[in-house]
């Protein structure tokens, strides 16, 4: 059984012009299937729609044809919140105001998670993360691969049931940036967690990925 399944599905934007079509920016009838535990990688230009996709898949945005289902079960209008999904961006998006401990916690406080547990989880995922010694800093007293990784951390603690990373790696020069890949190859392998990544990197997607599905001109 698939873990997603995308079914015909079509997505519009309409450009700042309405009467000129060349504008829009159309995706048309996509169908992919993501096998549970799998990593697949979205790969193409940029413009071609992976992002679109990714938030199409993840419930940030709604398509306006088909249906998305995982396990089996029509999740298309299930909002975001209710999915237990992670998202991994190219910027961190640590919340400044909090520092690192916090910033991993913060999911696992909304999930109503009692204190003492997510402070047990949040330090034993800062420690598989090798962020030890740094969980009372600030993002501005972290380098940008520790707040990459707090970003990883704060995303793989609340056991998502998929993970999805959009250029996740694209801001790290390339030694953290073969130290990231690492660290979620690795984390893939070891729990089975379907991963989903955009990236328009081809020896990253062959490196990381089960799959490669290409994207042009905004279609599979």
């Amino acid at each position: 059984m698939p873990k997603l399944e995308l079914i015909n599905i079509e997505k519009t934007f309409q450009g700042n012009n309405k009467l000129n079509h060349k504008d829009a920016f159309i995706l048309s009838d996509i169908n992919l299937k993501i096998e549970d535990g799998e990593f697949i990688s979205l790969l193409g230009p940029s413009g071609c729609g992976k992002t679109t996709l990714l938030k199409l898949m993840t419930g940030l945005i709604k398509p306006d044809k088909g249906k998305i289902l995982e396990d089996d079960k029509d999740i298309t209008n299930i909002t975001v919140e209710k999915r237990n999904y992670a998202m991994v961006a190219q910027q961190p998006l640590l919340f400044p105001n909090m520092n690192l401990l916090d910033n991993i916690c913060f999911g696992l406080k909304m999930k109503k998670i009692n204190k003492l547990k997510r402070i047990a989880e949040a330090m034993d995922m800062i420690y598989k993360l090798k962020l030890n010694g740094l969980e009372k800093r600030h993002p501005s007293q972290l380098s940008g691969g520790q707040c990459q990784r707090g970003a990883i951390a704060r995303a793989l603690v609340v056991k998502p049931k998929v993970l999805f990373m959009d250029e996740a790696f694209n801001a790290l020069d390339e030694e953290l940036r073969l130290e990231m890949a690492n660290l979620i190859r690795d984390y893939h392998k070891n729990n089975n967690l379907t991963t989903i990544l955009v990236t328009h990197d081809k020896n990253e997607a062959n490196y990381l990925s089960d799959r490669i599905i290409n994207m042009r001109n905004s279609s599979l």
